[in-house]
C-alpha cells in the first residue's frame, strides 16, 4: 500500500496572472500589466509547496484533454508531484483564473468546465492509500464531506480544512457540522470575521474554537494567530515587500502543516506559516513562488528575508 504524509484533494487551476497592475479597468478602457505568467494554481499552490519543504504529498484530482490540463500536467511532471491519484479524462476540463495582482491584494476572473465534486473521489483513494493527513483547500460541508473526514480520522489521520470565499456563517448547522469534524481549521482574516459576524479578528478566533478544535487565523501583513484549549498564540509576518499575493495563504498552509505534523509547537508552527506564505509573495504565482525547506530552515534560524 502506498504511503503518504498528506493527502490534498483538489482539482487544478490555470492561473493567467497580470502583476504591476496600475488600476482597476473600467468599461471601454484599456490597461498594460508590468508582468504576466502563467502558473498553476488552486489545491497545487499547496501541493507544490508541501513538496518543496520534503513532504510525500498525494494530489488527487482530475485532467482532462485541454490545453488548460496539458500545461498543468508538464508543470506537475517537472515538479516531481506524482499523478497516481490523478484520474484523467477524454474530454476537455478546464480550470482558469485570470488574477489582477496588487502589492496589497489581488482579483480574480475565473471559469471552470462543470464536474460533480472531487469528494467521492477523494473516499475512494482514501480506502486504498496509507496517509496521515487530510487537508481540504476549502470550505466544506454537507453528509458527503462529513463522511470523508468520518473516514480519515477512522484511519488514524487528522484533518486540516482552509476557508477560501463562502457565503455562509457559522449558524449555519451545516457549517457547525463539519467544523466539528476537522482537527485545524485555517480561514484569513476576512473570512473568518465574516462567517463569524465578529468585530475582530480575536473574536473570530475565540468564536471558531468553540465549534473546532484549533484554529489558525492568516492576517496579511499583520501575522498569524491561533486559539486553542482557551489559549491564543501570535507571531509576526515575514518583512517583506509583496511583488504577488496570489496563493500566499495556501503556501501558509503548507509551511504550518510541516511543522504541525512534526510535533512543532504552536508558536513554531506559526512562524513556518509566515515564513512560507512570506517568500511566496517574492515571486508570481503561489506554486511557482513556493519556498524550499532550506530555505525556511535558513530564514528561520536567522538568514534575512528578501528585501
Amino acid at each position: 500500500m502506498t504511503a503518504y504524509d498528506i493527502l490534498v484533494p483538489g482539482d487544478y487551476f490555470c492561473d493567467v496572472v497580470f502583476s504591476g497592475v496600475p488600476r482597476m479597468p473600467t468599461l471601454g478602457t484599456e490597461i498594460y500589466t508590468q508582468a504576466l505568467t502563467v502558473t498553476v494554481g488552486g489545491a497545487l499552490n499547496t501541493v507544490f509547496a508541501l513538496k518543496r519543504l520534503g513532504l510525500k504529498v498525494g494530489w488527487i484530482a482530475r485532467l482532462g484533454n485541454d490545453v488548460f490540463s496539458r500545461i498543468i500536467q508538464e508543470a506537475v511532471e517537472r515538479e516531481g508531484i506524482g499523478t497516481e491519484l490523478v484520474t484523467r479524462l477524454d474530454r476537455p476540463y478546464q480550470r482558469v483564473t485570470v488574477s489582477l495582482s496588487f502589492p496589497e491584494d489581488r482579483a480574480f476572473i475565473s471559469y471552470v468546465d462543470p464536474e460533480p465534486g472531487i469528494l467521492d473521489l477523494a473516499r475512494a483513494v482514501i480506502d486504498r492509500v496509507g496517509f496521515r493527513h487530510l487537508h481540504i483547500g476549502g470550505l466544506t460541508t454537507g453528509p458527503a464531506a462529513c463522511a470523508l473526514f468520518d473516514a480519515a480520522h477512522a484511519r488514524g489521520a487528522a484533518v486540516s480544512m482552509d476557508c477560501q470565499e463562502h457565503n455562509v456563517r457559522l449558524t449555519d448547522p451545516r457549517v457547525v457540522e463539519a467544523l466539528t469534524r476537522v482537527d485545524l481549521f485555517l480561514p484569513n482574516a476576512a473570512e473568518a470575521t465574516r462567517l463569524t459576524e465578529a468585530d475582530s479578528v480575536d473574536s473570530a478566533g475565540r468564536l471558531l474554537q468553540r465549534v473546532t478544535p484549533c484554529v489558525v487565523i492568516k492576517d496579511g501583513a499583520s501575522g498569524a494567530g491561533l486559539w486553542r484549549g482557551g489559549r491564543a498564540w501570535h507571531a509576526p509576518a515575514l518583512p517583506v515587500t509583496p511583488i504577488d499575493t496570489t496563493g500566499a495563504g495556501d503556501v501558509f498552509n503548507a509551511g504550518f502543516l510541516t511543522a504541525w505534523m512534526s510535533g512543532a509547537e504552536p508558536a513554531e508552527c506559526l512562524r513556518w506559516g509566515n515564513v512560507c506564505g512570506g517568500l511566496s509573495t517574492q515571486g508570481h504565482g503561489g506554486a511557482a513562488s513556493a519556498p524550499t525547506r532550506e530555505r525556511v530552515e535558513g530564514v528561520l534560524a536567522g538568514a534575512a528575508p528578501p528585501e
